[in-house]
């Protein structure tokens, strides 16, 4: 024996790394428990696994039959992330250990690649015991084909812009909330719209139509100002669905989320190429938007588009959204004035209410933007 040696200490595990990560997060190196030992652990996803398969790497039989597959080629790595939706970086946690898939990935996998899908199922039941007999995590019913009626009488029947827009859009959110989140763990879903274009272009988008169950408010009283830093200022310059989770520390874009929001989707609003908006969905649960619930988002954002008159869309080149303040700051103040500055331009200037709020809008944007360096530079002193 060694000197200085304790037999009581387990060997150390040398653990064999695929990609450009070359060393695992202090999170990730948890999973793994000392050798020798069968204990099984609930992942993030749901699934169970068991480390006594792997001892002598420290990798899932998964991992293993998933470098095997793969075999480290970057081009064959690539496809396999487009064909799942996710990023080279999440494939290459799957092959390391880093990370592990959800049930639905898992299903996918064996639905894209069946000339391994023997070898590559015995792998996902040893390494996730029970996992594909779960009911699939995220999955949902489609969109009920009732509300397309409902929503196409509406569009039919009612001549006034506003009153068909409020009334579809309250449709549609009551349909979605019931639809997406039947337990009640909290969702949220706003219809931001693009603000009028300047001689430059639009700069933002403001909270229109909002409708949520608890913890926020049911209808959110006080709205703000979207800019091109956040989810849904990224969805209407990008012209496609974005998503947002705090669990994904990797994500390229980094946005600031709302009191209660873990995770959040938003869909830009289009007709014949041309966009009016973005719906947002926001969610208390991380990583709520699998890749069922953020198809029946896009169907969501397409029946808000019939709500729309077609002079509420806009070219896309038109959209050069800038940065505005804190959306908690910008809150406060617009409940704090916004009533007060309407009623009085609509006395001074003999308005009607909705064109007295229009302007008020008008206004605040370009204050707002005007100071939206200041607030970026104290946020930037604090951290």
């Amino acid at each position: 024996m060694k000197q200085g040696h304790d037999p009581t200490r387990p060997p150390r595990q040398r653990k064999r790394v695929i990609g450009p990560e070359a060393r695992p997060p202090a999170r990730s190196r948890r999973r793994h428990t000392n050798p020798g030992t069968s204990k099984r652990t609930r992942s993030r996803s749901g699934s169970r696994t068991s480390d006594a398969g792997s001892a002598t790497t420290g990798l899932t039989p998964f991992s293993l039959t998933l470098q095997r597959i793969l075999k480290g080629d970057r081009a064959r790595i690539a496809q396999f992330a487009t064909a799942l939706s996710v990023s080279e970086n999440t494939v290459y946690r799957w092959m390391n250990g880093q990370s592990e898939p959800r049930p639905a990935y898992l299903r996918q996998m064996l639905e894209i690649m069946p000339e391994h899908r023997r070898e590559l199922q015995e792998a996902i039941e040893q390494s996730f015991p029970n996992v594909l007999d779960l009911p699939p995590a995220g999955e949902i019913p489609p969109v009920a084909r009732e509300l397309y009626h409902q929503v196409l009488e509406l569009r039919a029947t009612i001549a006034q812009d506003d009153s068909r827009r409020w009334q579809i859009i309250q449709l549609i959110f009551e349909a979605a909330i019931k639809h997406l989140d039947p337990e009640q763990r909290g969702l949220a879903l706003t219809y931001a719209e693009l603000m009028p274009p300047r001689s430059d272009g639009i700069h933002s988008l403001y909270e229109a139509e909002v409708r949520a169950t608890s913890p926020w408010s049911e209808t959110q009283e006080s709205r703000a100002f979207l800019g091109s830093t956040t989810l849904a200022g990224t969805a209407a310059m990008l012209q496609r669905l974005q998503t947002w989770s705090e669990l994904d520390r990797e994500q390229r874009h980094q946005f600031v989320a709302e009191d209660f929001e873990r995770s959040a989707c938003a869909c830009p609003v289009l007709f014949a190429s041309r966009c009016a908006g973005v719906l947002i969905v926001s969610s208390t649960q991380p990583d709520f938007f699998s890749p069922a619930i953020c198809q029946a988002v896009h169907e969501y954002a397409r029946l808000v588009a019939l709500a729309l008159p077609e002079s509420a869309f806009y070219d896309p080149s038109l959209i050069h959204l800038r940065p505005m303040p804190d959306i908690r700051w910008q809150r406060e103040e617009i409940s704090r004035t916004f009533v007060n500055r309407v009623i009085t331009y609509a006395r001074r200037f003999q308005l009607s209410r909705p064109e007295a709020e229009r302007r008020v809008r008008m206004e605040m944007e370009e204050e707002f933007e005007q100071l939206a360096p200041v607030h970026f530079a104290l946020s930037g002193e604090r951290s």
